[in-house]
């Protein structure tokens, strides 16, 4: 069995100074570990952009940070609640021109969006099964165990896979691949894995060491 070690559980959420404290947390426990240099960076810079996507969803997500090592794999945890107004979203989405939330570009801010608005997402999954699905769909459609209203979970792992299988072509599969390859956190972690439960969300980044 692995002998895991880990730093403490910080509380992070809608206070940047518990964002930046539980950076400080992550890089005191990094030199505990006496890694090489160029795995140390990567790993900053994993654990920047994962409580990067905490700023973004600031007044709606509140959970638990922290970090922790089995000797192979080095793993980057948030575990919380995500609360929002769906409606107050609504209202300012229909303030633009198209409807369309301007801010949700790139992978990380991909990953957000299906914490939001994970109930939205399994709804219209269930409803596709069986049909033919869109990327939409798709981004969301990597699951494990069985399919229930109330739990889901997604892998970047499996996601890359059908991008990278050639399952499906056109404009949105190119997007998504090219969102992939100028993401930080596609690059340098060796899978991410979302799982989703009523309101608790966890995130766990995975790298190897």
């Amino acid at each position: 069995m692995a002998n895991i070690t880990g730093s403490r559980r910080l509380e992070v959420g809608n206070d940047n100074s518990k964002v930046s404290a539980a950076m400080n947390e992550a890089e005191n426990f990094l030199k505990e570990l006496n890694l090489d240099e160029k795995t140390t960076l990567r790993i900053r810079l994993l654990t920047e952009e994962v409580l990067e996507m905490v700023k973004t969803m600031v007044g709606e997500f509140k959970g638990e940070f922290w970090v922790e090592s089995t000797g192979k794999e080095f793993r980057i945890h948030l575990d919380g609640t995500a609360e929002i107004d769906l409606e107050k979203e609504r209202e300012l989405l229909s303030a633009s021109k198209d409807g369309v939330n301007v801010s949700v570009k790139g992978f990380g801010a991909k990953i957000s969006r299906f914490i939001r608005h994970h109930s939205e997402y399994m709804d219209e999954l269930l409803d596709a099964m069986g049909e033919s699905t869109t990327a939409d769909f798709m981004y969301v459609g990597a699951m494990d165990g069985c399919i229930s209203q109330t739990s889901m979970a997604w892998s970047m792992m499996q996601y890359k896979q059908y991008l990278e299988s050639g399952q499906e072509q056109g404009q949105q599969i190119e997007e998504d691949l090219d969102e992939l390859e100028k993401s930080i956190l596609a690059n340098l972690a060796d899978d991410i894995k979302v799982g989703v439960k009523d309101d608790d969300i966890t995130i766990t980044v995975i790298k190897k060491i």
